[in-house]
């Protein structure tokens, strides 16, 4: 019996042993003594391509799987798979779990929610964390929301209440001095002031009877004994949003036979009624509404219902006025204590709460990802052991025998857990370790699509070659220096952005602060090539034209002869020279695109694809395309000034390469000729092309027939062999993509790549010509502005206007504002995103279409860390 054997074996106890001592636990250099399993992530596999991985099984008892599951994701190298796939959520074993850790979490988001809205921050959480039972820290939980929504609902409840307070001392305060004749409010609201304070009667005839009547009124102090009486009066404050509103619809119901006083309250910390969390402010305005009769009351108590008019007690009396003035003075102090004592109590409960939600959330995220990992495990309770298979790195596989080698010991077993390997035609989970810097460059590949398992990873060659694509078409010394510097005082400053909430402009930015320093840093590189600073030309290495002849003597140090720049076919110099480096940079690239797929041949051992896809391809592309680039190579050797005849066109000669073969050594055609022999390598190229096409549409689809009719037969013979000795199949599932085999699909399938190789080779190869095109674009912009705002509107323009010294000053200064301004918005703003995305696709398309297929699995390990993330996620 070995360990292999007991996987399958459906009647030996799993947990047995047959007597042999436990193999002492080997010393990994994987392994430190505080986190193993950090280091060995580390280790494990490399950029270019996935860590080599295999599909192990675990078997140990049923009351060890809490600590084994701990164990690894303390290790975080093991990713689980679920055995239990066809069962619905609801009824796996721990699916109650789960849900009751989902409440807990719900419940710790609400008090995050009101820790946010109080402003008391939430200290980071300790490396251990809490070791307490979900049920006691649920218990807990729920005690302390309890109390919170309880001192929350008090508060909220003291605070309608002084601000009624309040409210109710505004209204005889100001109602009182209404009464004394000191305070002068007309009917509409304005608050205007008069010599005698007598309320102006709505709809009246004339002034002076109501005048009359109303002195006498304020004599009595408006005393009424009944509803009937001849004045009634109705007190209260309301917005002052709807006071003008509310004016009117009084007027029209009462059809003038009321008198309203409207006035302003200077007080700005009056609480809306119309806010539930008893928050928001509102200005309001003071109203004394008179009228009388019992009608009217009834139907101005609906309309001051429906604005929000709050209605205080109003004694008609004085010296009552007096009392309940002084006695809302003492009720408003004694609920000023109360509100500080209740929020000091509030900021108490708070910072406990806030000292330990870091340990609750990350107590019940890792309790809810124990039970998640449980549930994808199968448990027999008849043997009273679970069985967990996952996988794993092969370079991870001693440090997972340590993990559960501790896992026993902590769970007081004799014996460590069973671990088998097991055989699988699965598609193994894509595992490439990335640090801070190759992050945000997988990213962009992961966007497309995560490598397969083994596949060659264009991560790995996106760090350069991304942010070179990027500085041909922005190349300024100047712009990039400006771009350079923004990403290296991001990465710089990294300790300040780190784990904040940041804006998604600035996060973005800051995900990406590597790319953007490379992306500036190649943008410098390819500036010095141009020899140009912020559209300037420049001379840093120095220039070999001599003045005097008209003519370089030599070539320069480093990039281009600076007097281009100044050279009257400036224009037409640097379009043919981007173009041509345009098409260079193109060609090598998908070339070397095309041997990253000989790896990938070679990784798969598909050597039919070795011989009828590579080598095709590789042939078609060079025999065209490869040419080209000989072709402009061999043109840029060649001095044709010397040679007294005129450059040829490499557009005719390729056309004519496949439109009139041989036609380049006829005597009307000798200007064309570019070197002795050119016929012949011509004629042999364009056999070659022309070869490869059926090389690559046709073999691969008969090879693809043969291979899986010998399968078939293959796996008749097996069934035949296992019918006869009546052996059960090894679990572990059926290979990944299997499927019935069609001739006709499989040559369709060959067919489509090859017309899309044939042809995307020519559309591909023009795409690149955007190199060219965005150069130029960004260069010309540059120029424009330099000269047009910078030059013509700070130094030319103002001197040719004579303007005085203090005007010419303000039309520099203005138009170097400008100049950077617009400088900044077109050229580092919308520029740069351009060739970002340019450079992007390019990328994508153009270079990995040549090799990567991006269908892969990524490998996400059972790893406590990520606690942490969801958490700052959410």
């Amino acid at each position: 019996f070995g360990p292999r054997a007991l996987a399958y074996s459906p009647w030996y106890p799993a947990w047995c042993s047959s007597g042999r001592p436990n193999p002492p636990p080997r010393q990994h250099f994987l392994t430190p003594p505080a986190r193993p399993g950090a280091d060995a992530r580390k280790a494990m596999g490399s950029l270019l391509q996935s860590a080599h991985m295999k599909l192990v099984q675990i078997i140990e008892r049923n009351d060890a799987a809490r600590t084994v599951i701990a164990e690894l994701g303390e290790r975080g190298i093991f990713q689980f798979r679920d055995m239990n796939s066809g069962v619905q959520f609801l009824k796996r074993t721990f699916s109650e779990d789960v849900r009751r850790c989902d409440d807990i979490q719900r419940r710790l988001l609400k008090l995050k929610k009101l820790l946010d809205q109080t402003g008391v921050p939430v200290p980071p959480r300790h490396e251990e964390g809490l070791r307490v039972p979900l049920a006691e820290l649920e218990l807990t939980i729920s005690q302390h929301e309890r109390e919170l929504k309880e001192l929350t609902t008090q508060l909220l409840a003291l605070r309608k209440n002084h601000n009624s307070l309040r409210e109710q001392r505004i209204v005889v305060e100001m109602c009182s001095t209404l009464y004394a004749g000191t305070l002068g409010a007309s009917s509409s609201g304005a608050g205007e002031s008069s010599p005698v304070d007598v309320p102006r009667a709505q709809g009246g005839a004339s002034g002076a009877p109501a005048a009359s009547v109303l002195s006498s009124l304020v004599a009595n102090e408006f005393s009424t004994s009944s509803d009937d009486g001849v004045l009634q009066y109705i007190a209260g404050l309301m917005p002052r949003t709807v006071a003008p509103t509310f004016e009117r619809v009084v007027f029209r119901a009462t059809r003038g036979n009321c008198m309203v006083h409207n006035m302003p309250v200077d007080d700005e910390d009056l609480l809306d009624p119309n806010d539930p969390k008893g928050e928001a402010k509102v200005l309001k305005n003071a109203v004394l509404i008179f009228f009388s009769g019992s009608v009217l009351k009834h139907k101005l108590t609906k309309i001051c219902k429906f604005f929000g008019l709050s209605r205080y007690i109003l004694p008609e009396v004085s010296h009552q006025r007096r009392a309940l003035l002084a006695e809302v003075v003492d009720q408003l102090a004694s609920s000023t204590v109360v509100i500080d004592r209740s929020n000091h109590i509030l900021t108490q409960m708070l910072d406990t709460v806030a000292h330990k939600w870091g340990e609750w959330s990350y107590t019940v995220g890792r309790e809810k990802m124990t039970c998640n990992a449980l549930n994808m495990c199968n448990f027999d309770h008849r043997r009273r052991v679970f069985v967990a298979e996952g996988w794993i790195p092969v370079d991870a596989e001693d440090a997972l025998k340590e993990a559960l080698a501790v896992a026993a010991r902590k769970s007081g077993g004799e014996t460590s857990p069973i671990l088998n390997d097991v055989p699988t035609g699965l598609t193994p989970p894509t595992y490439l370790p990335t640090n801070k810097f190759t992050s945000a460059f997988q990213g962009l590949v992961d966007t497309y699509g995560v490598p397969k398992y083994r596949e060659v990873n264009p991560g790995v060659f996106c760090v350069v070659l991304f942010p070179f694509l990027f500085g041909i078409m922005f190349g300024d010394l100047g712009h990039g220096t400006l771009l350079m510097l923004f990403g290296y005082y991001m990465i710089r400053n990294e300790a300040s952005f780190e784990g904040k909430k940041l804006d998604d402009l600035v996060e973005m930015c800051y995900g990406g602060r590597y790319v953007i320093f490379l992306n500036g840093l190649f943008g410098m590189y390819t500036g010095l090539i141009y020899n140009e600073v912020f559209a300037c030309p420049m001379s840093i290495f120095g220039s070999h034209y001599n003045f005097e002849t008209g003519m370089t003597e030599g070539a320069p140090i480093f990039g281009i002869e600076p007097m281009w720049h100044h050279a009257a076919n400036k224009i037409s110099f640097f379009n043919s020279l981007k173009m041509k480096i345009s098409i260079v940079v193109g060609v090598i690239q998908m070339t070397f695109g095309i041997f990253l797929s000989l790896l990938n041949h070679l990784e798969y051992k598909d050597y039919k694809k070795v011989l009828f896809q590579f080598i095709p391809e590789l042939g078609f592309f060079g025999s065209i395309f490869g040419y080209l680039v000989f072709l402009i190579f061999f043109k840029w050797s060649q001095d044709y000034v010397a040679l007294a005849k005129p450059a040829p066109s490499l557009l005719t000669t390729l056309i004519n390469m496949f439109m009139s073969p041989g036609a380049v050594d006829l005597p009307e055609n000798a200007e064309l000729k570019l070197f002795e022999g050119q016929s012949s390598v011509e004629a042999a190229l364009i056999l070659t092309a022309v070869v490869c096409v059926p090389l690559l549409l046709f073999p691969i689809p008969f090879i693809e027939s043969y291979q899986h009719k010998q399968k078939l037969k293959a796996q008749s013979a097996y069934k035949e062999m296992a019918d006869e000795t009546d052996e059960e199949k090894p679990a572990g599932g059926e290979e990944d993509g299997e499927h019935e085999f069609s001739f006709g699909d499989s040559f369709v399938h060959q067919a489509i790549h090859t017309i899309e190789f044939v042809l995307g080779s020519i559309s591909n190869t023009a795409s690149y010509l955007r190199l060219w095109a965005l150069s130029l674009a960004h260069s010309q912009l540059s120029e424009l502005f330099w000269e047009d705002l910078l030059v013509m509107g700070a130094l030319v323009a103002p001197q040719g206007m004579k303007m005085n010294p203090y005007a010419y000053a303000f039309m520099t200064w203005f138009a170097i504002i400008m100049w950077i301004c617009i400088s900044f918005m077109v050229l580092m703003v919308m520029e740069n995103l351009s060739s970002f995305l340019h450079a992007l696709r390019l990328q994508w398309v153009e270079f990995q279409g040549k090799f990567y297929m991006g269908d892969g699995i990524r490998f996400v390990a059972f790893d406590f860390k990520t606690i942490g993330q969801a958490a700052d996620s959410e």
